[in-house]
């Protein structure tokens, strides 16, 4: 995991996710690339006389990129990082699909506002469209101004039922290597049975973690299937949850679950988003 994308907006919950971001990657080398995206709807602090709004704009997102650079080398001194700061103007989901392909990216960081709009409950909007739109690059997300701790328990939580993409999987192992992490793989158990498709994906899954200290978890499934991890995070005391973003997936039915709207799903530890594709 070398390049790693953190996406900023100046707040201090964006600065904690790339504090955090330096934490994970540990003693290990590699180079972060600072975004921050821009465009109309930007609110300016303020607009000098015979500035344009648009020139106003863009010195906004380069001082702050500044700040932020040489704060997190103030923070971070004896890091073995390299950091490069990118003003973009347009949209944020865009910026970040094309910093991927350009830049070679291995993950992508976004901090968790918390927002409570009813549509964006469960990570915030920006984080959402994100986690929509993005389908070649895993998505690190941060709650808001936690303090870092390092992840000695990780959950998978999965249903077997599509393959596993090692490449995509690969931050997940990164991390474990990192922290003598266990992974704790966790079923919401559905069925009474396993399909033939399940075993497999099972077996394929236990290969890939055969080197870490791994446990198979079953899960009974209670009223949703958000009330059933949020269990389970908290049952087992899990540092990182990890999911795989299937389309039509139950991740995807989560973030429309009414439980949602009364619990709030409110995650206060990081959220790992593996994507995937047909």
């Amino acid at each position: 995991m070398k390049n790693i994308l953190v996406a900023t907006d100046f707040s201090s919950n964006a600065y904690n996710a790339l504090f955090h971001a330096t934490r994970l990657l540990g003693d290990s080398p590699g180079k972060f690339y600072l975004l921050h995206v821009y465009d109309e709807n930007t609110v300016l602090s303020g607009l000098k006389d015979a500035v344009s709004e648009s020139q106003a704009l863009a010195d906004q997102s380069i001082d702050g990129l500044r700040e932020t650079y040489h704060r997190i080398k103030r923070d971070r001194p004896d890091s073995n990082y390299d950091f490069e700061t990118l003003s973009v103007q347009g949209d944020l989901v865009v910026a970040i699909e094309e910093t991927i392909q350009e830049k070679n990216i291995d993950l992508v960081v976004m901090g968790n506002s918390g927002c409570s709009e009813m549509k964006a409950i469960f990570l915030g909007s920006n984080v959402l469209r994100a986690i929509g739109g993005i389908k070649k690059c895993p998505i690190l997300t941060i709650p808001k101004e936690i303090d870092f701790n390092p992840p000695k328990a990780i959950s998978f939580v999965t249903d077997y039922k599509s393959n596993f993409d090692v490449e995509l999987l690969e931050p997940l192992r990164f991390i474990a290597r990192q922290f003598n992490s266990k992974i704790r793989i966790m079923h919401i158990n559905e069925e009474e049975t396993f399909t033939e498709t399940q075993h497999m994906n099972r077996g394929l899954l236990l290969d890939y973690f055969s080197d870490f200290d791994h446990t198979l978890n079953w899960m009974p499934l209670f009223k949703s299937k958000a009330t059933a991890i949020q269990g389970f995070l908290e049952e087992m005391n899990i540092d990182l949850l990890v999911m795989v973003n299937y389309e039509h997936s139950f991740l995807e039915k989560i973030s429309r679950e009414p439980v949602i709207k009364r619990i709030a799903f409110d995650l206060d530890i990081p959220f790992l988003v593996i994507p995937y594709e047909d």
